[in-house]
């Protein structure tokens, strides 16, 4: 119907005759309202929903507009009647996303701190932060966003900086093209006031980390603070090797059933070579594991001569009221990374239980 609407459109435009600046104006219209729907699909979802409610606890126009909308609409609502919201949960999800990747990093400060809101200095740490990523050819433009989650309070502060020049090549009107354009390096912090855990994004290692909440602590707290890194509890992932069977009853929780989709494994002692096995996801046919056993050959046997370094864990809930069964996955890593954050509220404590059961964490950890 979109589509029709914008063919009609254009169609229209032909026989009104306008120039060629308006109907590149128009065109340019049209490819940012195309983006504004594209930003409103990928926040309707669950988890946005939740933020969404969460925020407007008070708003009573909000609810009221909640009540008769699914998450696709309400995420469209929010958009048109509460942008800043829209933008805050946006960003807050993104972050979520970004920080199970190998550029993230979980520090301890003192809680309770004072973040400043002048815009002069956020924007003096944006420039200071773009000076990090001077010689692998970032620009001196930066950009700056400060952001609250309402559901904890935790404060963020996302920083895009004018990345290195690079060529695209597209297609414009027919005709092919290479233009050249800066993609923006993005930084993120968030800062949780209660609990003193700050969080970033930062691409550099180690040390950028630490260059960074350095900057954090001088323009934005307007004082020197302490960093101490809070290391990710491994995952025991070897556990898996022997097969997905639980040591507990998960269904109360609604579990029919666990597979693994991928698995990834390394030789031990071959650091740089990796073994990506891919099952179908099928609840009736054999999983990562199984694939494995029938692939992996070698000297010796199989458990002694790989670890399991990567894995997707797929979810099989049983139906409920006659209703189509339902499953979900989520990926984690034996250093402690795993995307179980991008699950739905009610999701995430499913996937902790059923690494408890797994022995792949401890019973406190799922907790966490």
């Amino acid at each position: 119907m979109v589509n029709a609407a914008i063919e009609a459109l254009h169609a229209s435009m032909g026989a009104d005759g306008m120039s060629d600046e308006e109907m590149s104006a128009l065109g340019q219209d049209l490819h940012l309202w195309h983006d504004d729907l594209r930003r409103v699909h990928l926040l309707s979802n669950d988890l946005a929903s939740n933020e969404f409610h969460t925020a407007c606890a008070a708003d009573q126009e909000a609810l009221d507009a909640f009540a008769s909308r699914d998450p696709r609409e309400q995420a469209l609502w929010v958009f048109h009647a509460r942008d800043h919201l829209f933008r805050d949960v946006e960003l807050h999800l993104a972050f979520q996303a970004k920080a199970n990747g190998k550029y993230w990093k979980k520090h301890r400060i003192d809680a309770g701190l004072d973040l400043t809101n002048e815009r002069e200095k956020l924007e003096a740490f944006s420039h200071e932060v773009a000076k990090l990523f001077e010689k692998s050819g970032a620009g001196k433009s930066t950009h700056i966003e400060q952001s609250v989650h309402a559901a904890d309070g935790s404060v963020q502060l996302t920083i895009y900086v004018e990345g290195p020049i690079t060529a695209l090549a597209h297609f414009t009107e027919n005709k092919f093209n290479r233009q050249t354009t800066r993609i923006a390096l993005e930084t993120a912090l968030v800062y949780q006031p209660a609990t003193g855990v700050i969080e970033s994004v930062v691409k550099g290692g180690s040390k950028n980390h630490q260059t960074v909440l350095q900057l954090f602590g001088k323009h934005v707290v307007g004082r020197e603070i302490q960093p101490e890194e809070i290391e990710k509890t491994r995952f025991k992932l070897n556990e898996l090797r022997e097969g997905l069977e639980t040591f507990d009853d998960l269904s109360p929780l609604g579990v029919e059933k666990i597979r693994l989709r991928r698995a990834q494994f390394r030789p031990r002692g071959s650091t740089g070579v990796a073994i990506r096995i891919e099952a179908s996801a099928e609840q009736d046919q054999d999983d990562a594991i199984e694939l494995a056993r029938k692939t992996l050959k070698i000297q010796h046997s199989f458990e002694t001569e790989y670890n399991l370094d990567g894995a997707s864990v797929i979810v099989y809930l049983a139906p409920v009221d006659g209703q189509k069964p339902k499953r979900f996955s989520f990926d984690l890593y034996s250093t402690g990374s795993s995307t179980i954050k991008n699950l739905s509220e009610k999701n995430q404590p499913i996937a902790n239980a059923v690494l408890q059961s797994l022995n792949v964490i401890e019973a406190e950890e799922a907790a966490v």
